[in-house]
């Protein structure tokens, strides 16, 4: 098993037990006490984690959703996908372009064509990756500190990169959207990231799956009435519906 994997079933087990001990989780994985405290002293780095004698435990109020970016795990995985390219209709020639690295929006680069002429920004080296096998694409990969499980950049020298430039349209993901009209994320320096890029880009379209409406995580990055595009699922209620009108956002149903 990989550092990834095993840190994505790390989380896992802390947000159903609250608090994890190394021996334990040597043993439950078959590898050293040594691998495991890298693991803890990684994700404490990266998630609202405590280190303790002999293991690591979350706050008492604390949540952490963990988006498995392992794709057979990837929950909703149908409706991301009908999300994706659904947003990838939206793309138009000689935009400049801001993919994140949720689960949702890394999908939408494998439906832009081969025609499409467009600089793509990310933080994601998957969506990096995929964009560069395009030769008319022009690809810009935001530095920063690596987040290991996600693939993905940011931080103070990716948020200060981002500031200095000017994007037509951004294609965002959330953990969850709150009824407050609020969306949030589980990492604070990603929902750092995406806050500064409602300052920066002209257009910002949200792609979110019904699952994530009406619920909460750790950190607020925006709020609907920053976002001019919501593309979602069938499987949105009233409920939802009603919040995406309250706060006048255009609504894409994907099908």
């Amino acid at each position: 098993m990989n550092t990834r994997t095993r840190c994505l079933a790390i989380l896992d087990i802390l947000q159903k037990q609250r608090q994890v001990k190394v021996n334990e989780l040597a043993e439950a994985f078959h590898t050293s006490e040594m691998t495991i405290r890298r693991d803890l002293n990684l994700l404490t780095q990266q998630y609202n984690i405590t280190r303790t004698h002999g293991g690591a435990m979350l706050a008492q109020d604390s949540v952490v959703r963990m988006i498995s970016f392992d794709d057979a795990k990837i929950e909703h995985k149908e409706a991301k996908e009908m999300i994706a390219q659904k947003a990838a209709e939206l793309v138009e020639q000689r935009q400049r372009i801001f993919i994140d690295s949720g689960s949702t929006t890394r999908h939408m680069i494998n439906y832009i064509t081969d025609d499409m002429r467009n600089v793509i920004v990310t933080n994601n080296l998957t969506v990096a990756g995929v964009a560069l096998q395009h030769r008319n694409l022009s690809v810009i990969m935001l530095g920063g500190e690596m987040l290991h499980v996600a693939n993905c950049s940011s931080g103070i020298v990716a948020e200060e990169q981002i500031a200095r430039y000017q994007l037509d349209i951004a294609f965002l993901g959330a953990a969850a959207v709150g009824t407050d009209g609020k969306v949030y994320d589980g990492y604070s320096p990603e929902a750092r990231l995406k806050g500064t890029i409602f300052e920066v880009s002209k257009k910002i379209v949200l792609m979110v799956d019904s699952s994530k409406f009406n619920c909460y995580d750790l950190h607020e990055f925006g709020s609907l009435k920053q976002v001019d595009v919501v593309i979602t699922d069938s499987g949105i209620d009233k409920d939802g519906l009603n919040l995406l009108n309250k706060n006048k956002v255009e609504v894409i149903i994907a099908r």
